[in-house]
């Protein structure tokens, strides 16, 4: 066996040993420093393209000799890289410096020759390059060098590309996922807008229903008032002739104890008056309640939504274990243009949300003298914005879960009592839909504010 066939099945080997084990940048110094190594060259390094409007490449790993130098990056023009791309191989034995005088990096490097072979996928494009530098002329070997080369830029173009494709499944993935999170928001607010649309249509049915009977009893409640009138009078003449009337008489305004029905009935009218009008406000709130069309932008009473929210949710805030108290103060406002029943959404997400802060800390027994209440305020703003406070005292939000209470399916509730869907709805709504901005302010212990702000 002759010398240089010896030296050969050496480097092969060594070759093998140095860099079949090792993948990303492990792989790629020791591509750098084993082609030095086995060349015997000072610098061995190896590049892959970058997509831009100049040829330019991005260093993966240089070899100096004695120790890697940090990666950079570095356009082709006038540097003997370039010629590498348009030949596939190129060997400079001697006078590199001379023959690129442009190439600053190789004075600094001092070198005096180069080798370098262009890096090939499976598709024939050029992804890179792997070559060398000395700093004396290059041993006329050509055919060894280049054997040499091209078992490290085989090497070299699997890699690269095996990373081009973990990085392209990594995009696709983060896509996929992405794409996932967007149905299930999207999933979410057609579940909500769906139950929305629902509870409209029974609102309206019931409103509808409630309001004939209703418009009937006020309607009738004048003359039933004048009847009583009549007959309370003629009661009157009756008592005050009352020696003169027969005895049967006389027994029964005793019986019905008369007196008491004169002063009695008139407050009894009165009142059942203010129920019929109360059930009748009640009535025309549902009917707005249900009117508000969410697929078209109108102008819209804000407080008008709030109070329609208000009577939705009364039987909430009038529990029977504990009464919430709820403050509004309302600021003098112009009417929004927005999709009012998805802001009705996203307001009633936000006070479930504080009756339910409320109960928790009930049910806890940590109100202590204190009591339960809402706030609601609202105030116009600069530049046409209008802002909508909404504040409880209940156990508050801490500061780690305030940043997450808007993210899909987050929720500090029990499994079976929370979907993590209403407050992520609300900012969609809020945000995305009416370009306004929403913020929770709390801490633990201390209750919470939601802040709406919307413009006009």
């Amino acid at each position: 066996m002759k010398n240089h066939d010896f030296e050969s099945e050496y480097n092969l080997k060594l070759i093998v040993a140095g860099i079949a084990s090792k993948i990303g940048e492990e792989f790629f110094q020791a591509c750098a420093q084993y082609l030095a190594q086995v060349l015997q060259i000072k610098y061995g390094f190896i590049t892959e393209c970058l997509d831009s409007d100049r040829p330019e490449v991005r260093v993966l790993a240089f070899w100096s000799g004695d120790r890697f130098i940090p990666n950079f990056q570095y356009y082709l023009e006038g540097t003997p890289c370039s010629n590498v791309y348009e030949t596939g191989l190129q060997i400079y034995h001697d006078s590199i410096q001379q023959l690129f005088p442009e190439d600053q990096d190789l004075l600094t490097l001092q070198a005096e020759s180069y080798l370098g072979i262009s890096i090939v996928d499976s598709h024939g494009k050029n992804i890179g390059h792997i070559a060398g530098l000395d700093t004396k002329p290059l041993k006329h070997n050509d055919e060894q060098q280049t054997s040499i080369l091209k078992i490290f830029a085989a090497r070299s173009a699997a890699e690269i590309e095996r990373q081009l494709a973990e990085k392209a499944l990594k995009q696709q993935n983060t896509y996929l996922q992405e794409t996932l999170e967007k149905l299930k928001k999207t999933q979410a607010q057609l579940i909500q807008a769906e139950k929305m649309s629902s509870l409209g249509e029974m609102v309206a049915g019931v409103a509808h229903e409630i309001n004939n009977p209703v418009t009937f009893i006020v309607g009738n409640l004048n003359h039933i008032d004048d009847y009583t009138k009549d007959l309370l009078d003629l009661a009157n003449i009756l008592h005050q002739n009352y020696s003169n009337l027969p005895d049967e008489v006389t027994n029964k305004i005793k019986e019905i104890e008369l007196d008491y029905i004169e002063e009695d009935l008139p407050k009894l009218l009165d009142s059942m008056e203010g129920g019929a009008n109360r059930i009748s406000k009640i009535v025309k709130s549902l009917q707005v309640f249900s009117r508000l069309d969410r697929a078209k932008v109108i102008p819209v009473d804000i407080h008008v939504i709030i109070d329609s929210i208000l009577l939705i949710i009364q039987s909430r805030l009038q529990n029977p274990l504990f009464h919430i108290t709820v403050i509004q103060d309302y600021g003098d406002l112009p009417l929004v243009n927005c999709y009012p029943n998805a802001l009705k959404q996203a307001i009633m997400n936000i006070m479930n949300n504080a009756i339910d802060a409320l109960e928790i800390k009930f049910s806890q027994n940590k109100f202590g003298e204190e009591q339960p209440k809402i706030s609601i305020r609202t105030e116009k703003l600069e530049n046409d914005w209008l802002g909508i406070y909404i504040s409880d005292n209940g156990l508050g939000i801490t500061e780690e879960n305030c940043s997450k209470i808007f993210d899909p399916f987050f929720t500090t509730k029990p499994v079976s009592q929370g979907t993590g869907l209403g407050l992520s709805i609300s900012y969609q709504i809020i945000v995305e839909q009416h370009e306004g901005r929403i913020k929770c302010i709390s801490s633990a212990e201390k209750g919470a504010e939601f802040v709406i702000e919307i413009p006009t």
